[in-house]
């Protein structure tokens, strides 16, 4: 939805900039000297804002409920002319518990439109790693909570790259190639328990940590002429990961995820199935780990986690009655496995305090209009040794 939503408003550019090119050859004004040539710069701006109403239950505990906004996005799209876009995703985060919001910037990129199919980007993009961070992320979320499995691989990193489609045939194929900084590997000698993140990785830098770049990219294959499946694989690697100097410069890490998202209307219903698996994987090392007052050290563990979902929904969007077509049911299942390390005394443990999870939800939409929908959310957390979590949400959307 992301995506369309950029390919929509950079159309609505281009039309516009064609139609003031067309009025302008019709007036025999004269144009003033040093006038931007044809494909002057042109500003839309669209985003979100996201208010949410939860209801969670852990086992055991009291069942709290939370009234908050989400977040407030903006999504600015400069045409600066025929060849130069600017893209930019501004959000706004409030925390819930207080203090404040955060204000992050998501992405801001510059593409050059070298030929039809074929675009030069250059900034902070997120790459196109999967379903859910590479097309739908939070836009199409329909069950108002992220697929517990996703969102742990690549995401907005700083690089220069080509992206762009290909026709062969009745069959299309997109693609993205891309350099970046790459991950930094998370390495902490201070902090106790399961806030200890070491053996992580953080995606978040504006500045490399060592001389080495990732490499990455996607490639998908839309097999139909009407387009309505489309088939994913992407990846990344990163040969040094840690600091410059230090024991851990030279471990490297890889991620690949695949997944697939088909649509169909079978009148009146549409259908549609979207799922991913992911995974990444950072070389093995043996990290010093505090615990307490006492430092231990973790023999090399298995540091590969991975997740995966798969979700349909389905809605009556040719049924003449309006309150039906409005409806859309979905449901979702999916898995995260964490890493975890072999000891005599305690087997399968996880380094940083978690253990393997299940998810199941079910959602029912109302679309106000096309920019406004209603989500409600049933969601079922299950954490092996662990608690059940489940939430009741609410959450309201408006897309400008």
């Amino acid at each position: 939805m992301k995506t369309k939503i950029k390919t929509i408003a950079l159309s609505m550019l281009l039309m516009i900039s064609s139609s003031v090119i067309i009025k302008a050859q019709d007036s025999t004004q004269v144009e003033p000297p040093n006038k931007a040539k044809g494909g002057a710069t042109k500003f839309l701006l669209t985003g979100k804002a996201q208010v949410s109403w939860t209801q969670t239950q852990t086992q055991g505990s009291p069942t709290t409920h939370s009234f908050f906004p989400d977040a407030f996005m903006l999504m600015p799209l400069v045409k600066l002319n025929d060849k130069f876009f600017l893209d930019g995703q501004i959000e706004v985060d409030p925390n819930p518990t207080g203090g404040g919001a955060s204000i992050n910037l998501n992405e801001l990129i510059i593409y050059y439109r070298a030929l039809p199919g074929l675009s030069i980007f250059a900034g902070n993009f997120s790459p196109k790693y999967g379903l859910y961070m590479g097309v739908l992320d939070d836009f199409t979320n329909r069950y108002c909570t992220d697929p517990i499995g996703m969102a742990r691989g690549p995401q907005t990193q700083t690089g220069v790259g080509i992206q762009g489609g290909l026709q062969a045939g009745t069959t299309k194929f997109n693609y993205q190639l891309y350099i970046s900084n790459g991950p930094q590997l998370i390495v902490d000698s201070t902090t106790t328990g399961n806030g200890n993140l070491t053996g992580q990785l953080d995606y978040g830098n504006y500045t490399d940590n060592n001389k080495n770049k990732a490499i990455g990219g996607s490639i998908g294959f839309l097999p139909l002429s009407n387009s309505n499946l489309q088939i994913d694989v992407s990846g990344q690697y990163a040969g040094k990961i840690g600091n410059t100097g230090t024991p851990f410069e030279k471990l490297s890490s890889y991620s690949w995820a695949a997944d697939l998202n088909y649509y169909h209307l079978f009148s009146p219903i549409m259908v549609r199935v979207l799922a991913e698996y992911n995974s990444t994987t950072t070389q093995n090392y043996n990290y010093t780990w505090k615990s307490d007052s006492t430092t231990l050290l973790i023999p090399k563990f298995n540091n590969t986690l991975s997740g995966w979902f798969a979700g349909a929904t389905i809605r009556a969007a040719s049924s003449r009655n309006i309150f039906l077509s409005s409806l859309e049911l979905g449901g979702r299942i999916g898995a995260y496995t964490p890493p975890k390390y072999e000891a005599a005394s305690t087997p399968l443990i996880s380094p940083w305090g978690e253990n393997p999870e299940t998810q199941t939800t079910v959602c029912l939409t109302y679309w106000f209009t096309g920019k406004t929908p209603l989500n409600i959310a049933y969601d079922v957390l299950k954490t092996k040794n662990g608690p059940t979590v489940t939430a009741l949400t609410a959450r309201l959307i408006y897309f400008f």
